[in-house]
């Protein structure tokens, strides 16, 4: 998008302002570098909104807004951001002044200043640089470097005249100091990478966070914060943490009389309400809490707006209506349950036992039957196979993080490396108050397919006690293993992850992508009676025409037959074996057995665990048993 008129420098893809330029992060631009400014700044009428009802409702929110688009360099600016840090240096003379105080140096104003800050006290064009340090902490705070504090141990001279000196030439921090030429006073720069040290620095000259957001719009409150600060380079990885929540834009056929719901503004909103005040761990059933207080009346709302319109219902049915949509299978799922209970109505859809909005762009699918799949080679335990010749994958922008992730992956590699009493970071919310997050849609294909739960219950069967069962099940002991991990360690889902990696893999050949370009997304659930599964694989663009269809020609029966049988061939033979294949733990948490580089590991962006839970011995067995491969009798 267009960010400066002439300047293509000034740019930036939309889909960067996602991660890595999301709201909050800093962009350098030249010499320069300017934070990118809340949402709330951006032209409503350039932006384009994105629904996605599931995901709307799993994050509270109305909607999603594409950045806006500049469609050429004569328009204003549609991206706003804000001139951080305010602290410049002159590389010749070292003087080191706010950005505001060197402006009030110049005799006359200056347009070129404002593009490219220069030293108006030079008589050769000579540009400013920023500082290339700031503060932050795990609040999600960020501010200056506190410079005139620093010179003068607190209390500043009348006419402060910062300068930042080198002692010596090694490099090192240390090596730097700030100078005060009015009062001579200066200080080392040499402890503010030492967290211990300079915290009791900046407490004994009275420097504490001062809560600012300055990419807010309205950031007036300033409150307080009791948080640490922690100096950073302001290019520093771990400045600006983007948190993404994604999803497959399924379009789920609803009821005629949550159609009805959805397709009337004041009832859509009244709805969405509902949702908002309902508390998952209440202790009474999700009908009851829909027949009492607030709740209540806003269904009574919803009732009469939809009668007065000539759709005619009552209380009791819109409740049931309600109660089907938002119970979830589990009475009380934890995080990870509910990632898969999200995605059962997606497998339903893929797999064709239930219908979709087949008149919606956001899917076009084609479904082959059980006798088009047998008759094309495939083995008989591939129930489903769909070609999805085009999907929607909607990506929202909830929050980011400074100092360390938040997400649990992340996490967990922090707290096996520092400790459980590590100091963990805060989510700062980047919901607009109209209630609209910013996202981005793109548009791909894929190939999905499913196994038959009879036969991988039966296979379940037959390794019971085996040695390719006991390898993994006792993984469950692992030093490092967290709690929400054991769900995984079992030898399904090893077989329903190590089967993605090794289609991926092979998809990666004949497709014409690359293995980074490919993703997973898998649809597992062991629950007796609610058994699913499901594999995608999918590629997606931000462009608007999508992705080109090569990976959806691999995807027909008659292809997708050789595509699985060299896949499966080339799982057969690691060029680490027999120390891979008869390997107990390889990887993070040792929890694969036989998978490595390779062999089954794929790109990390690929993968929705991390590259753990692998075994290609589920699937070809293993050297004393081959027979107990799930695809052993595979031809």
């Amino acid at each position: 998008m267009t960010l400066k008129k002439f300047h293509p420098e000034h740019n930036i893809r939309r889909s960067q302002m996602l991660t890595p330029f999301g709201i909050g992060a800093l962009f350098d631009i030249n010499n320069q570098t300017v934070m990118i400014s809340d949402s709330e700044y951006w032209d409503m009428s350039q932006c384009q909104k994105i629904n996605d009802p599931r995901l709307q409702s799993v994050m509270h929110c109305k909607g999603f807004i594409e950045p806006p688009i500049s469609s050429d360099d004569t328009e204003s600016t549609s991206v706003f951001g804000i001139r951080f840090p305010t602290w410049y240096l002159s590389p010749t003379t070292r003087k080191l002044r706010r950005i505001t105080e060197w402006r009030r140096m110049l005799k006359r104003p200056s347009k070129k200043f404002d593009e490219q800050p220069f030293d108006p006290t030079k008589m050769v064009h000579e540009e400013l640089v920023p500082v290339r340090f700031v503060c932050a902490c795990s609040n999600g705070h960020i501010q200056d470097f506190p410079w005139i504090e620093w010179a003068h141990g607190g209390a500043a001279c009348n006419y402060p005249d910062l300068e930042l000196r080198r002692a010596n030439q090694t490099g090192s921090i240390a090596d730097y100091f700030v100078y005060c030429a009015n009062c001579h006073s200066q200080k080392s720069l040499g402890i503010i990478f030492r967290p211990s040290v300079i915290n009791s620095y900046l407490d004994k000259i009275g420097v504490h966070c001062e809560g600012k957001h300055y990419w807010k719009k309205d950031d007036s409150s300033n409150k307080k914060c009791d948080r640490k600060l922690q100096v950073l380079l302001r290019s520093a990885n771990n400045l600006y943490f983007p948190n993404i929540s994604s999803s497959v834009n399924i379009p789920v056929k609803l009821g005629g009389l949550m159609d009805a719901v959805m397709s009337d503004d004041l009832a859509k909103q009244d709805y969405s309400d509902i949702k908002m005040r309902i508390s998952r761990d209440s202790s009474d059933s999700l009908k009851a809490v829909l027949n009492q207080g607030i709740p209540h009346l806003l269904i009574k709302e919803i009732v009469d707006r939809l009668n007065a319109n000539k759709f005619k219902t009552n209380e009791d049915q819109l409740v049931d209506e309600i109660v089907c949509k938002l119970s979830p299978s589990d009475d009380n799922p934890d995080d990870d349950v509910k990632v898969m209970d999200y995605r059962r109505a997606e497998f339903n859809i893929l797999s064709g036992v239930t219908k979709y909005d087949n008149k919606s762009d956001k899917l076009k699918e084609t479904i082959f039957k059980k006798e088009t799949l047998v008759n094309s080679g495939l083995p008989n335990v591939v129930t489903n196979v769909s070609l999805i010749h085009q999907l929607e994958v909607v990506s929202a922008l909830r929050s980011f993080s400074r100092l360390k992730p938040t997400d649990s992956d992340s996490m967990k590699v922090i707290l096996q490396t520092e400790g459980e009493n590590t100091e963990s970071s805060n989510e700062v919310p980047l919901i607009r108050g109209d209630g609209y997050y910013v996202g981005m849609a793109s548009r791909g294909e894929g190939i999905f397919m499913s196994l038959d739960t009879k036969k991988v219950s039966s296979w379940l069967t037959k390794i019971k006690g085996s040695s390719i069962s006991d390898r993994i099940y006792n993984k469950v002991n692992n030093k490092g293993v967290f709690e929400d991990d054991k769900k995984y360690i079992t030898p399904d889902y090893y077989l329903l992850h190590t089967l993605s990696h090794i289609l991926l893999r092979e998809l990666s050949i004949s497709s014409g992508y690359s293995s980074t370009a490919l993703k997973e997304r898998l649809y597992y659930s062991n629950e007796p009676g609610k058994e699913m599964y499901g594999i995608l694989i999918y590629t997606s663009s931000s462009d608007s025409e999508g992705t080109l269809g090569g990976l959806v020609k691999q995807g027909a029966p008659e292809k997708l037959k050789w595509v699985l049988s060299a896949a499966i061939e080339k799982a057969k033979w690691c060029s680490f074996d027999p120390i891979c294949i008869e390997s107990d733990g390889q990887g993070s948490d040792s929890l694969n057995a036989g998978a490595c580089h390779a062999c089954a590991l794929v790109s990390e962006t690929s993968c929705e665990k991390r590259n753990q839970f692998l075994d290609r011995g589920v699937l070809i067995g293993t050297l004393n048993n081959p027979h107990l491969g799930f695809f052993s009798d595979m031809e």
